[in-house]
């Protein structure tokens, strides 16, 4: 039998025990609890970061800054279908494109939109636009003929350029098919002066397939694998073809060759 001391010493020890566990389980809860407060910091941060590059998640918020590009920058310039400018500039800049190609998209909203802005706002250039295959295929078949027909069909009313340079703007990944139905119609809901009702009808039309296979047609014929492919022509001939992103100050050279 232990002594009263024995017992002592015992009856301590399992209480110094017991007093570390409940320390311990303490700790534990504490560490618990921050961690839970990083994750929840963590996802706050993520939740914000989100909203803030998405535009708070509307589509018609994220595209008023869009229209709110193009429309001063077209404002005023004649459009007859594919083409941008008066129809007596003595040159005629022809880009071939895919609208869903992202070097398309640096070009439409870089040295393009100084050339239109400058040149072709005042009368010595006019730009032509026209389709060539080659980003669209990667991320949905048919959605090439689809965007260049509904492109086309803006050009009936004379506001395809609209729709090109608010496209570029709100495109989307080429790894994703975004090219929707919805997509398209929020474009063109943008678009002012556009009668919807005929747009939608006229993206049926099988003349504007046509002449989206014949854009087709032309850039194979002209040996052109690749978008932007543009050629410059004007009362002197020719320039040599650009492939890829010019800078404007090679777009000007190049127009002034020909000029």
């Amino acid at each position: 039998m232990a002594s009263r001391a024995e017992q002592k010493a015992a009856a301590r020890a399992a209480r110094e025990a017991a007093h570390r566990e409940l320390n311990a389980a303490q700790a534990r809860r504490m560490r618990l609890i921050w961690l839970g407060g990083i994750v929840a910091a963590a996802a706050l941060v993520i939740v914000i970061v989100a909203v803030a590059v998405s535009g708070g998640g509307s589509t018609s918020q994220g595209s008023a800054p869009s229209k709110a590009a193009v429309v001063p920058l077209l404002k005023g310039i004649p459009q007859n279908g594919n083409t941008l400018g008066s129809a007596k500039a003595p040159v005629t800049v022809t880009e071939f494109g895919d609208l869903v190609c992202p070097v398309c998209q640096d070009f439409a909203l870089g040295s393009e939109q100084q050339l239109i802005a400058n040149d072709v706002r005042s009368g010595k250039v006019k730009l032509v636009y026209r389709g060539l295959e080659t980003a669209s295929s990667t991320a949905n078949a048919g959605e090439y003929i689809a965007s260049q027909v509904a492109a086309r069909a803006a050009g009936l009313q004379n506001l395809e350029w609209n729709f090109i340079l608010l496209w570029y703007h709100e495109q989307g990944s080429e790894t994703t098919p975004y090219v929707t139905d919805s997509y398209m119609q929020n474009l063109a809901q943008q678009i002012k002066g556009l009668n919807l009702t005929t747009w939608q009808s006229d993206r049926n039309n099988q003349a504007l397939s046509s002449l989206v296979n014949g854009d087709l047609q032309a850039a194979n014929g002209l040996g052109f694998t690749e978008t932007p492919s543009i050629t410059i022509a004007g009362p002197k001939g020719s320039a040599k073809p650009i492939v890829g992103v010019p800078s404007y100050s090679q777009l000007e050279a190049e127009v002034k060759s020909v000029s």
